[in-house]
């Protein structure tokens, strides 16, 4: 599962982020509007708009350069926000490296006038970029780390007094040419509209750089310092022995437990047209499995270690044990294995078997020839108590060797104060209220699994004369509690799985077809739905969110359903697309070009936007659409 954008805060500027309160600073909201027209080979930014938090004034600027002289020359240092930092950041970055700013990462008491530092992890998440001019500290931020919607949800969720409006983006335009009354009042909502949800968050206290920062901040707030710390303590700091347990840390060692969430599509189900279903969602599947109510109980403190079978103590409290084995799912039973990492496995696929596939053949085989010596399949994997016994549940275990594990205390209702608190304001409040309650209860569980990478890009104008970037490998943050977070997304996936099994009758008959994390899918009559408890709002419980009349699941994160109830209730029915990659112009596109049944492997669009680099920054080209064939591991023995 790719990292969550939370994992990565970079300690350097984490420091210079805590040093914010000791200044004083000014925070506006900021959004730039780029060229875009036909057979263009740069991009500049024609319209830019600053507005401070605390007013309606909106400053409309005529170019990048005009744009940040106006933010130097306000004579302060300023936080100014962009609601997709991602985007807009490549035009300021591209400007600073191509009129001698240098790049310079430093602690901002060490910056020189004319230097800019930046933010962005390894895989691409864009944080902050800091410039010192004039002796002041300028610092852009992504204001979609913390209200992580589009600008037009955000107004109409926030019922924000001003709202996003419509333009045609397509044209010719260019820096310094005359900016029409429509388009500056364009312009100057997106920013209105972003200042206001930023206001809200403001007064409650919610300025960390993430919303998973502003989470987690809050939650230790129900705890006494030297409580917190007792609790959920630095496990990279708890030695263990390498030559034993295969790590050197704690952390390390039960790492290789986290998962994430269970999106599995039956096997046999795949691209079959189904004329009657409905969808049920978990009510908060994270909260809900944190919550007291589900009864699950957590790690706490530091752990202890054992090699062997597993002790007694370990399974009166909470552990985990790496093993080694061969499996074969059971009759009738769902795989939950996943084997990542491997050359004889795909690391997306739930297993039925540790038998490899031979595609020559098309057969699982136990043994395989690799570097002309005989191997056998077994597999060695770390898991969670839970998963470790949801597993011998749903499978037959061959050879099995318990190699090692560990325990910790475990105990209950650790985030009750906080979950509760929120549930309470979610279900009694509406509006900005309601949607920032959603964020606090759906934003705390993955600090738990942050990780101690910090790994950065470095800019900079490539050969192609566009932005480019290098990246250095660093491991300096401090990581979360890693075995909390592996403990809440096991419970999350016993969870789903055991909905899912309950309404599973087999490849061929009505029942389950495919879940995702905190939903499950079934074909037939939702009044046969088993299993589950339905309620709109309570924790541990599901609601019933769609009924469908037509239904095709091509792969994970790929379905179509003809929708014609929602929450039990008839609506106009409509088609719903679920599919990773496809932009909602392309799916407009296929609704009214394509017919239903066209929906699979192959599929091909011709109205789909992607992001490339021009000299200036980034342009977002049709390129199409094209649901292209899962790649298969293909192992060839040898």
């Amino acid at each position: 599962m790719g990292r969550s954008l939370t994992e990565f805060i970079d300690p350097q500027l984490l420091e210079d982020y805590k040093n914010v309160r000791t200044r004083n600073y000014e925070y506006y909201v900021c959004d730039f509007e780029t060229t875009v027209f036909k057979d263009q080979t740069y991009t500049e930014v024609w319209a830019a708009a600053l507005v401070k938090l605390g007013s309606e004034d909106v400053e409309i600027y005529h170019s990048i350069s005009e744009f940040l002289d106006g933010v130097f020359d306000l004579g302060c240092n300023v936080v100014g926000y962009f609601h997709n930092l991602k985007f807009d950041g490549n035009f300021i970055i591209d400007y600073l490296l191509r009129n001698n700013y240098k790049w310079n990462r430093t602690s901002e008491r060490n910056m020189n006038n004319k230097d800019f530092k930046c933010a962005i992890s390894d895989r691409g998440a864009w944080y902050t970029i800091t410039i010192k001019c004039k002796n002041n500290i300028i610092e852009f931020r992504d204001s979609l780390k913390l209200l992580p919607f589009s600008v037009d949800r955000i107004g109409k969720s926030f019922k924000t007094k001003h709202k996003k409006l419509n333009m045609e983006y397509e044209g010719f335009r260019y820096a310094g040419c005359e900016i029409t009354p429509e388009e500056r009042e364009y312009i100057a909502n997106d920013v209105l509209v972003v200042k206001e949800a930023l206001e809200i968050m403001f007064e409650r206290g919610h300025q960390k750089l993430t919303i998973g920062s502003c989470c987690l901040e809050e939650f230790k707030q129900t705890y006494d310092k030297q409580d917190y710390r007792n609790f959920f303590p630095d496990l990279t700091e708890v030695e263990i022995d390498e030559e034993t347990y295969g790590e050197r840390t704690a952390d390390a060692y039960i790492r290789h437990s986290y998962r994430g969430g269970y999106c599995y599509l039956v096997k046999g189900k795949e691209n079959r047209m189904y004329n009657q279903g409905w969808t049920a969602d978990i009510n908060s599947s994270y909260p809900s499995n944190m919550s007291s109510q589900s009864g699950n109980y957590y790690p706490v403190g530091k752990p202890k270690f054992w090699t062997g079978e597993i002790p007694e103590v370990a399974k009166e409290n909470y552990y985990f044990v790496r093993i080694r084995c061969r499996f074969q799912i059971k009759p009738g039973m769902l795989p939950t294995v996943q084997i990542k990492g491997s050359f004889l496995y795909v690391g997306t696929d739930y297993l039925n078997t540790s038998d490899y596939y031979d595609y020559t053949t098309g057969t699982h085989k136990r043994y395989y020839m690799k570097n002309g010596k005989l191997h056998d399949s077994y597999v060695t994997m770390t898991m969670t108590g839970v998963d470790y016994e949801l597993f011998l549940k749903h499978y037959n275990v061959f050879d099995l060797t318990v190699l090692d594990g560990c325990w910790f205390r475990q105990e209950i209702g650790l985030f009750d104060e906080y979950m509760y608190k929120y549930k309470q304001i979610k279900e009694n409040s509406k509006d900005a209220e309601r949607e920032l309650a959603k964020l606090y209860l759906n934003n705390l569980y993955g600090k738990f699994s942050a990780n101690d990478l910090s790994s950065y890009k470095i800019p900079y104008i490539n050969d192609k004369n566009v932005l480019g970037f290098e990246i250095v490998e660093e491991h300096e943050k401090k990581p979360g509690f890693i075995a909390v977070g592996s403990a809440i997304t096991s419970y999350a996936r016993r969870f789903v799985i055991n909905a899912a099994q309950a309404n599973y009758q087999g490849p061929d008959r009505d029942g389950f077809i495919y879940c995702d994390t905190d939903s499950i899918h079934c074909s037939g009559d939702p009044k046969d739905a088993k299993g589950i408890k339905i309620h709109p709002t309570n924790f541990c419980a599901w609601k019933l969110e769609s009924y469908w009349d037509k239904a095709i699941f091509v792969r994970q994160k790929t379905y179509i359903e003809h929708v014609t109830h929602n929450d039990g209730e008839p609506v106009e029915p409509y088609y719903s697309i679920r599919c990773a990659g496809m932009g909602e112009k392309a799916k407009q596109e296929f609704l009214q070009e394509h017919d239903i049944t066209e929906f699979k492997e192959g599929l091909k669009l011709k109205d789909m936007l992607k992001p490339v680099r021009m000299p200036g920054g980034i342009v977002l080209v049709n390129k199409g659409y094209h649901m292209t064939p899962k790649k298969l591991n293909k192992f060839k023995e040898g």
